[in-house]
């Protein structure tokens, strides 16, 4: 018998999204709950580089439509990911291989706002926007109740957490589970892609993501966005395809400005980039400097780096630059199921350095909504059919905090034996082959 489930979504995310627009096509009643007073109240953060195995997640989870839409905002594919040290000298090259005739084989580079803007395609009043969770309760005859910061309330079969890596949620659900400082701190910027420029970039930052491993554990990553060219009056221009969506995509965060100048008609190409290191090596709180003092503190970290990648950083508009610390979430035991669950980085937020969150969180959404519609449909009972995704997302999940953690340590190595170490193991990898998907975690 059908269960008419109702299920309420805290967080306005990319699993939150994807887990929303899964349900929705199969029926099932859906609410989001967003602390964001609007799409595009918070724009840090640049491109996410959807996997294989993430594409597969959004293609379960999103209309045919709307599928369609996040093909054609994505950016051009990379063609390889390269490790290199300071100087520009090769460790690692990988090619990644191109699928012409699939659409779920490739990686697929996009920003995070433009993925948000596709996400929210088609969801209408399912997301409401402006509402801070505050807390859950169990509501009178079964089910839960959602609390937010303005007095309201939202009662449903079932609260799912999406609500990033400082989840109120898994605060109340989950109190042991804990994050931690792992020590290390980035800067990161955008360099914005003019001819010029481009010229003067190292090659394999235009080809795909880029690894850079310098002396006593600093570190660089670096990736261009660009977007497939065609001729329009005589000149390239990005590829650009009108939807719905027109009012998110094709901008990218940048801080200072106005909203409406932050909403550019066209795709933004630039270059992201980011250094870090242990926090002690920067000689200074990077928290508390702006944008100008943030790109020097970062030039002093690579002082003695190729010209060319000191350039990039020189050449960043200084409103593009923030800091960020590096934080890891600690693996858990299975708890107790009950109606409220996690997804994504809610419980098993991991480092940037293998560059598989979001793309663990699409896996938490496909596998959930699969669970929720079983539910819905009277196949499953809901506690167990929750206990059932919990082990599994708990197991892979956890599994990727810890080789992201891992790759880490290894690119801020910070002593002679380790880095000589870490560079043969790149080495290594450039010779096996077989050895290299696993490596870049493609799945």
């Amino acid at each position: 018998m059908k269960r008419n489930l109702k299920v309420l979504i805290i967080g306005a995310g990319t699993g939150g999204l994807a887990l929303a627009q899964g349900l929705k096509a199969a029926g099932v009643a859906v609410d989001v709950y967003e602390r964001d007073h609007s799409p595009t109240d918070r724009l840090q953060g640049y491109r996410l580089s959807i996997s294989p195995a993430g594409c597969r997640a959004l293609k379960a989870c999103l209309p045919e439509a709307v599928y369609a839409k996040f093909i054609a905002s994505a950016a051009k594919p990379s063609e390889t990911v390269t490790f290199l040290d300071h100087r520009l000298n090769r460790l690692l090259r990988i090619d990644i291989p191109r699928e012409e005739a699939s659409d779920v084989a490739n990686e697929r580079p996009i920003g995070r706002l433009a993925l948000r803007g596709v996400l929210l395609d088609g969801l209408g009043a399912i997301v409401h926007f402006g509402k801070k969770f505050v807390g859950f309760e169990d509501a009178p005859g079964g089910g839960v109740v959602a609390r937010f910061d303005d007095g309201s309330t939202a009662a449903g079969d079932l609260i799912v957490g999406a609500d990033g890596a400082s989840s109120p949620v898994r605060s109340q659900l989950l109190p042991q589970a804990k994050r931690l400082d792992t020590g290390i701190v980035g800067i990161s910027g955008k360099l914005a892609l003019t001819s010029e420029r481009r010229a003067a970039i190292p090659a394999p930052i235009l080809r795909g993501p880029t690894l850079i491993l310098g002396a006593k554990g600093r570190f660089m990553f670096a990736n261009a966005v660009e977007y497939d060219k065609t001729e329009r009056d005589g000149s390239p221009e990005p590829r650009r395809t009108p939807s719905p969506c027109d009012g998110l995509r094709g901008f990218e965060p940048e801080r200072g400005l106005s909203g409406a100048e932050r909403l550019a008609p066209n795709p933004e190409e630039y270059v992201m980039w980011a250094v870090s290191a242990r926090r002690e090596a920067f000689g200074t709180r990077l928290e508390a400097l702006g944008g100008e003092a943030l790109k020097v503190a970062a030039l002093a970290l690579v002082a003695d780096w190729n010209p060319a990648l000191r350039q990039m950083i020189e050449d960043s508009a200084a409103a593009s630059v923030i800091t960020f610390p590096v934080k890891t979430s600690t693996p858990v035991p299975p708890w107790p199921t009950r109606n409220v669950t996690l997804l994504g980085d809610a419980l098993h937020n991991m480092t940037p350095f293998r560059g598989v969150g979001a793309n663990t969180a699409l896996r938490d959404a496909a596998a959930l909504r699969a669970a929720l519609i079983a539910v819905d449909r009277g196949e499953r009972e809901l506690l167990p059919a929750l206990a059932a995704y919990e082990r599994d997302m708990i197991d892979y999940g956890f599994r990727a905090v810890g080789v992201s953690l891992e790759m880490m340590r290894r690119v801020h190595a910070d002593d002679a034996v380790s880095r000589a170490v870490a560079k043969l193991v790149f080495r290594a990898v450039d010779h096996i082959k077989p050895l290299q998907p696993i490596f870049i975690g493609r799945e």
